[in-house]
């Protein structure tokens, strides 16, 4: 939900009356959303380790770039016009899951960088993810080639 301040703070972050308020650099401007505790269910706390985990993969700053080039790509293509995806992480975090579901024997939990290139798994590259169908084809993915 697009957020008027009637201040004029351009930059304003911060929680009140129920919803979290936030400037997004590209798209300029002030968004608002509900603020939500999550429930404290077994799964919340799956989720919590596995994104623990995935953290202390710590992806290269080339890898992020190919992210970003893929991401303007991505949001171009005609059935995500509608709703593009505003950051390359959420891209990233969409494609570990789908390759957990898509290759026996890994595990978000257990995810390591060693193990990503001991058994060449396809999130190595931006490239490998597309031709691993982790990832849907936009023009050029083929030169998307950094290393995580």
């Amino acid at each position: 939900m697009k957020v008027n301040i009637s201040k004029g703070i351009k930059g304003y972050s911060g929680t009140s009356d129920g919803g979290v308020y936030y400037y997004h650099p590209k798209l300029k401007v002030c968004l608002m959303r509900e603020y939500v505790v999550p429930d404290n269910k077994p799964n919340t706390d799956r989720t919590k380790a596995i994104m623990a985990n995935l953290k202390l993969i710590t992806p290269s700053a080339a890898y992020k770039q190919n992210f970003k080039d893929y991401l303007y790509g991505y949001n171009d293509l005609k059935e995500h016009r509608d709703k593009p995806v505003l950051s390359w992480y959420n891209l990233y975090i969409r494609m570990l899951f789908a390759m957990q579901d898509s290759i026996p024997g890994v595990s978000l939990l257990t995810l390591s960088r060693a193990q990503i290139y001991a058994e060449n798994l396809p999130c190595k590259t931006v490239a490998a993810a597309v031709e691993a169908g982790l990832l849907p084809p936009v023009p050029e993915y083929a030169r998307l080639t950094q290393e995580i």
